[in-house]
């Protein structure tokens, strides 16, 4: 019978074992008021507990850092050092932690950028880095205080943090993607909303459940081949209201209500096309719910990067070369 361990489990616990060990390591070898050791050895454990890793990272680098930390922690309580030396450690283990696994997740972003939401994302994942920096800093300021020369240092660094953080903050930043990273994806971001496939949202949360309804109502029924289809005749059809129900699409499709019904008019004018590339374009403009033809070139080009022109002429240029051949 094999014997299956629990990593994450394992995790748990040694942040557990590791508060316990400390502490009778104080108890047996520590000198003086045990209360205050006692909360350094419970920071200690809880900083184990913070390396805790997220529902879809791997265990890995979790319980390579908790190791290391543990380490350092037990000849930090045993050396006669400051009482607060295992502090500015932990903050800096946390620190190389966080910055690792941000830019390990960051790394090959670009791909997924479909959506605006993805973006603030990686702004809300950047900020909390920086959260972490600021901490940490903040570990310095208390430490620093009591001997002069520490107090210098850390105001210099202060100061260099301050001017880094402002320019983060001005220039909308995150400093740990490179420029031309951030400039890409910004380009990126540009009407790739357009290029992206709409299609079903894997997960249980309210706001994916109204988008596939929305989807599944747009490929089944085809309500978007009436011209005068609007969103308050969507929100009736899936039960909700016309706010919320901008909200989903926007953020699971990057588009919002009139592009996403152009999305879909132009893909049943792509079929159309396909079948009969000789249709007229004002023909093929009414029957796909557009007003004018001047509306369904402009959606048309968006979406598919060419003219309704150039597309048929496309079509009938790659059927040449079968035609010929049968001939």
């Amino acid at each position: 019978m094999k014997l299956k361990i629990c990593v994450h489990r394992t995790l748990r616990i040694f942040s557990i074992a590791s508060g316990v060990l400390l502490s009778l390591l104080d108890v047996l070898f520590g000198e003086g008021d045990l209360c205050p050791r006692l909360c350094v050895d419970l920071y200690c454990a809880l900083h184990l507990l913070m390396l805790y890793p997220c529902s879809k990272s791997g265990v890995k680098a979790p319980l390579i850092a908790q190791v290391v930390s543990l380490a350092l922690f037990v000849p930090l309580r045993l050396l006669p050092l400051p009482l607060w030396a295992p502090v500015p450690v932990s903050g800096l283990i946390l620190l190389v932690f966080v910055l690792w696994h941000t830019r390990k997740r960051l790394k090959d972003v670009l791909p997924l950028f479909h959506s605006s939401a993805v973006w603030a994302g990686v702004e809300e994942y950047a900020a909390l880095f920086h959260t972490c920096v600021f901490m940490f800093a903040g570990t310095w300021v208390f430490v620093s205080g009591s001997w002069a020369i520490g107090s210098r240092i850390c105001l210099g660094l202060l100061s260099v943090l301050y001017v880094l953080e402002y320019y983060r903050v001005y220039t909308r930043t995150t400093l740990i993607i490179s420029v031309q990273k951030e400039e890409q994806i910004r380009r990126g971001q540009k009407g790739a909303g357009f290029k992206s496939p709409v299609q079903y949202v894997d997960s249980d949360s309210r706001s994916a459940e109204l988008f596939n309804d929305v989807v599944r109502i747009m490929e089944t029924k085809k309500p978007y081949l009436q011209d005068d289809f609007a969103v308050e005749d969507l929100a009736r059809m899936t039960h909700t209201n016309r706010m919320y129900l901008s909200r989903s699409i926007n953020f699971h499709s990057g588009r919002n209500f009139n592009q996403l019904v152009n999305y879909y008019r132009i893909k049943y004018a792509v079929e159309l096309l396909k079948k009969d590339s000789g249709l007229r374009m004002t023909e093929l403009s009414q029957m796909c719910g557009f007003h004018t033809v001047v509306s369904f070139n402009m959606a048309f080009k968006l979406n598919e990067r060419m003219t309704p022109s150039e597309y048929s002429r496309s079509l009938k240029a790659s059927r040449l070369p079968s035609a010929a051949g049968r001939s």
